[in-house]
């Protein structure tokens, strides 16, 4: 298992597409953000680790939010599967029917122990 918690790869392309998109140059954008070319030039590339603080001030120079930036690297609860799976138990039922759904879902999950 990688021991990264952030995809520095993909979050770095997906900073240089953004940044290819209106046409800047790194050189503009490093000049704006108050970094130097050849550290942004690295964090494009997924070699160097940004701070916090410079990973904000991409994404509002950008104007993108932190989750999009980080998108590859943040842990989803439930497989897409799952949510399609779920949304399709759902999808024919009407408001009381859901409701007591997730009545019976609420006591399967409290006895889960219990039942297996």
């Amino acid at each position: 298992m990688d021991d990264k918690l952030i995809n520095y790869r993909a979050l770095g392309e997906r900073i240089q597409q953004r940044r290819q998109q209106l046409g800047f140059s790194q050189q503009y954008v490093s000049e704006k953000l108050n970094l130097s070319v050849s550290f942004y030039s690295r964090v494009e590339r997924g070699e160097k680790v940004a701070s916090l603080e410079t990973l904000i001030r991409i994404a509002n120079f950008f104007a993108f939010s932190l989750d999009f930036l980080l998108q590859d690297s943040l842990q989803q609860n439930m497989s897409d599967k799952l949510q399609a799976e779920l949304a399709q138990i759902f999808a024919d039922k009407n408001t009381e029917q859901s409701e007591r759904l997730v009545n019976w879902l609420k006591v399967l999950s409290e006895n889960f122990d219990r039942l297996g």
